[in-house]
């Protein structure tokens, strides 16, 4: 084949079709400069396959032009896995973090309802009570601030409820979104599988908005991406458990648990049954609520129903052993704490415990559970401490003390397994109250240790402001080694730190996140003078082409001429 005038022309329209989509991607790149996740595209040119020709008869290779071999996406999938890698710390941190600034404006010393100022103004009144024992107004006041104390815990007992309500509803709206995110995820790789028939040809666009909704995904719940030998993903969680298998979803959803204050638990659907998955669960928005609802904040909640609990315990003791002007003894103050018994869900036997408060001024405020051994014997364990109280034998339908002050009657039959906790200071801070006979009479009031109206026994029940009734965790009346006030600022100054912790981490991952966007955005961004200087570059060499084309035009006017 020898050379020929119209193979120059092919050539020149060849740059012209090519130049003119490299001007049109660049377009594409200037438009989504401030796209979130877009992945700058790059044309990729090749020289298009030649054709022999003899020329002073040898055979030669002659260039047929252009023709493009690609367009690519600027992506470095290490890069972006190190910041998916980095998402699930971020956001259950992002979650701590805000949740503790709750807890902190809630603890806030200064808000005028502070517990450190309401036990200070009970105790200063029991000492004013304790100078004028017979005084009607001092009483008054007693009961006046007493109300006040029992309003604050009730009013902290019950706002720590709403914050893990609160947490435990957006748990379910959490499941909801990366069901969602998952659904997006799985119609995308089907999508990107259709669209790329064969392996030049790239759905960059549908590629970036897949990354975009992983690393979205990374955020509220740990995961690992696996890359299909298709073009498609997997997703799973750090266990291996499934989220999604290319276009194959699997969702979660949400389970009351009834031996967790019926707060929801988080399953998976496997296809052939549904699993437990709340405690595999590592990373991500949803492991920080789960984090705060279940331990930080039930914590502190908790403590602050101890701390009721044992005030109550103290005070009553006190009052009860004094008497009254009317001469009455043995009497509450505050209302008297009642035995919560909670039967656990799976149970399988038929045993029914019942429990009451046989020493209202000497049983423990811990929280308990016995777990059956068979139907004759079981094990206490304090959970309040996390030790074990030993393991003891019991008859049906007898009652038996244990633990100093619970009376304990055992009907039904026992399986080994089955569980019952019980607890005095379950809710005693959301329902602490004064009792309602010294509301009715203040003359009731057992100010004094003898019916002579004096106010020896006010001078006690003001002095436990500085009795050390508290050990580390629990109550250890006598020989601890805090007071309330103590005790209450050791809650306050936990919270305090673990909300610096959680910001001091915050802090950090958003320093890692930065940097790692910042290498994303040097490598896939896109940049506004690079991209004009390839207009101008693809622009002249359209026109280039394009005078090419008037030249061979002018050649073949020229032939015409002959």
């Amino acid at each position: 084949m020898t050379t020929n005038i119209f193979s120059a022309l092919s050539s020149a329209k060849l740059g012209l079709l090519a130049q003119q989509l490299a001007i049109e991607v660049t377009g594409q790149n200037i438009a989504n400069v401030e796209t979130e996740g877009y992945s700058r595209q790059d044309v990729t040119f090749e020289a298009n396959t030649p054709r022999h020709a003899i020329k002073y008869g040898s055979m030669h290779q002659i260039g047929t032009g252009v023709r493009v071999a690609g367009i690519e996406r600027a992506h470095d999938q290490f890069l972006f896995e190190q910041i998916m890698g980095e998402g699930d710390l971020t956001g259950s941190t992002e979650i701590k973090k805000e949740i503790f600034e709750q807890l902190e404006v809630l603890f806030n010393e200064g808000s005028g309802r502070s517990l450190n100022d309401a036990l200070s103004s009970f105790f200063a009144s029991a000492h004013d009570l304790a100078t004028n024992a017979r005084g009607l107004s001092e009483r008054a006041d007693l009961v006046s601030k007493a109300e006040h104390l029992a309003s604050t815990f009730n009013q902290t007992g019950k706002q720590l409820s709403t914050i893990q309500r609160n947490i435990d509803a957006t748990i379910g709206t959490e499941v909801a979104e990366i069901n969602s995110l998952t659904t997006k995820i799985g119609k995308l790789n089907e999508s990107i599988h259709a669209n790329e028939p064969a392996s030049q040809y790239k759905a960059n666009d549908l590629r970036d908005n897949r990354d975009r909704l992983v690393k979205e995904l990374s955020k509220k719940i740990d995961i690992q991406l696996i890359e299909e030998s298709d073009n498609q993903i997997s997703l799973t969680l750090k266990d291996g458990t499934a989220l999604v298998l290319k276009d194959q979803v699997f969702d979660l959803s949400t389970s009351i648990n009834g031996n967790n204050e019926s707060f929801y638990d988080v399953y998976i659907d496997s296809g052939s049954a549904t699993k437990d998955i709340t405690s595999t669960i590592t990373g991500g928005e949803i492991r920080g609520y789960l984090d705060m609802r279940d331990t930080e904040v039930e914590s502190i909640l908790d403590k602050m129903n101890i701390l009721s609990a044992s005030f109550i315990q103290e005070f009553n003791g006190i009052h009860r052993a004094g008497f009254g002007l009317d001469g009455s003894s043995g009497l509450d103050f505050f209302s008297p704490l009642d035995v919560t018994v909670d039967h656990g869900v799976d149970n399988k036997g038929t045993a029914a415990v019942s429990i009451t408060n046989a020493s209202p001024t000497t049983v423990s405020v811990d929280e308990f559970e016995i777990v059956f051994n068979s139907g004759y014997d079981y094990t206490l364990n304090n959970l309040t401490t996390n030790a074990s109280s030993g393991t003891f034998t019991f008859t049906t339908g007898s009652t038996f003390n244990i633990k100093d002050g619970f009376a304990v009657t055992i009907s039904g039959g026992a399986v080994s397994g089955d569980k019952v906790t019980f607890s005095v200071s379950e809710d005693a801070a959301s329902g602490m109250s004064v009792s309602s006979t010294i509301t009715a009479n203040t003359r009731k009031i057992a100010a004094g240790t003898t019916t002579n109206g004096d106010g020896a026994n006010a001078l006690l029940m003001a002095s436990l402001q500085n009795e050390l009734v508290f050990n580390s965790v629990t109550l250890s009346s006598g020989s601890g080694s805090y007071t309330f006030d103590e005790y209450y600022n050791a809650v306050v100054s936990t919270i305090g730190i673990e909300s610096f912790s959680a910001q001091a981490t915050l802090r950090q991952q958003e320093g890692i996140m930065l940097q790692l966007n910042s290498r994303r955005e040097s490598i896939s961004g896109v940049s506004i003078d690079e991209e004009m200087i390839k207009m101008i570059k693809f622009q002249q060499a359209y026109n280039a082409s394009a005078r090419m084309i008037s030249v061979v035009d002018e050649m073949l006017d020229a032939l015409n001429r002959m």
